[in-house]
């Protein structure tokens, strides 16, 4: 189909652009959360356009903030209606990194937001080819502001293209999404399966969110189940759906296989990461007292702040009453009461005997803690395989 950019000129002007929705689940409750807009062009006799053919014109036309910009007022529309029928579903929306460019896209934003025509926490906003953003300071300047507001960033199809470590680094992302080509070789192929798990586990370690798109049998979804990715969309799940055909399916409410391990396992390696980096820089400093920043001040916080602590008291209170649940507390307050004495004996330049003591008390109530943990994942597995999903 040869289009031109007056076709996409016509297109908006007659109002044939508009958006489906594809829902995003939650691992831990197997619920829709919300869902991904995806722009369509439904012609008057009713065909579609496939987006592989207008928005590579879009694109090579510098047509695509021009398109954004129209269509972000149905953006709103849509949320408003959603949120009418159904409460608190979030909205992601794509734009390209070249899109940041543009002053009055995150104006745009901003004037929904401070117009109370939308809160932050109910969008968020998916860029691609960030390396092309990350190096200009005005542009991250704008995102953080959009941050502040409450609005989520993801990094789309991280492991792809031009995303990397170093925009993750300097962006202020707070969802990292997965490319669904790795969902489709992770079945067949232990590697990629291992670097899922692994970005899900570097996601966790640095307080985000990772949603893993692609999603298209029952055995790639249970496959991630467990490896404690928060999110997930794609064909098994449901196709994009026009609006209204969105709200009948966020109507009938449908559940999916959901477990809490995931987020257990996330929780308890974010939390043993932390505990080995402390222990390694009271180390480092206590061989070289006078090395600047040795001291790691920024390491120790409330029992409540810390990984495992934030899981405990928010998504992991869906294991309150468990014995081996509510018996994590305990362990868990000793060992942030023993590294705060081990900091204040460090800074007071303590006798080394006295910070070994600390340390051993330290690694004592990290094993207790460590085995009921472990007591705790065993055994939701066992009985998960006699409750049937």
């Amino acid at each position: 189909m040869d289009l031109t950019a007056e076709d996409l000129r016509r297109a908006m002007q007659r109002g044939e652009f508009s958006f489906h929705y594809q829902p995003k689940v939650s691992f831990l409750t197997g619920r829709v959360e919300g869902a991904e807009a995806l722009i369509r062009w439904r012609l008057p006799d009713g065909a579609l356009v496939p987006p592989g053919d207008f928005i590579p014109v879009a694109e090579a036309r510098g047509m695509v903030a021009d398109v954004t910009r129209h269509m972000f007022p149905r953006l709103l529309d849509d949320l408003s209606r959603i949120h009418a029928d159904q409460g608190e579903d979030r909205l992601a929306f794509n734009i390209s990194a070249n899109e940041l460019d543009d002053p009055g896209l995150i104006h745009l934003v901003r004037e929904a937001i401070e117009s109370n025509r939308i809160r932050g926490p109910h969008l968020e906003i998916e860029i691609t080819e960030g390396t092309a953003v990350s190096r200009q300071e005005v542009i991250v300047q704008r995102l953080t502001e959009l941050m502040d507001a409450g609005v989520s960033l993801a990094m789309d199809d991280y492991g792809t293209g031009f995303s990397s470590l170093e925009t993750l680094s300097r962006l202020p992302f707070s969802v990292l999404k997965l490319d669904q080509s790795f969902v489709m070789r992770m079945l067949a192929s232990t590697k990629t399966a291992t670097m899922v798990r692994t970005s899900i586990a570097m996601a966790q370690l640095l307080g985000i969110r990772s949603v893993m798109e692609g999603v298209e049998s029952e055995q790639a979804y249970r496959m991630l189940l467990h490896y404690g990715c928060s999110e997930a969309q794609g064909y098994w799940i449901s196709p994009a759906l026009p609006l209204p055909d969105y709200l009948d399916f966020r109507r009938r409410d449908p559940v999916w296989p959901c477990s809490p391990i995931g987020m257990l396992r996330m929780a308890q390696l974010t939390h043993a990461w932390q505990y080995k980096l402390l222990v390694d820089m009271l180390f480092a400093y206590l061989e070289d007292p006078d090395a600047p920043g040795s001291i790691p001040r920024h390491l120790h916080m409330n029992h409540e702040e810390c990984a495992l602590g934030d899981w405990y008291h928010g998504l992991g209170q869906v294991l309150s009453g468990d014995p081996d649940f509510d018996c994590l507390d305990r362990p868990h307050r000793r060992m942030h009461d023993l590294c705060a004495e081990m900091l204040d004996a460090t800074r007071r330049q303590a006798s080394r005997d006295r910070i070994r003591q600390l340390m051993t008390n330290l690694s004592e109530e990290s094993n207790a803690l460590h085995s009921t943990l472990q007591r705790l994942e065993m055994r939701l597995l066992f009985e998960e395989l006699h409750t049937p999903q």
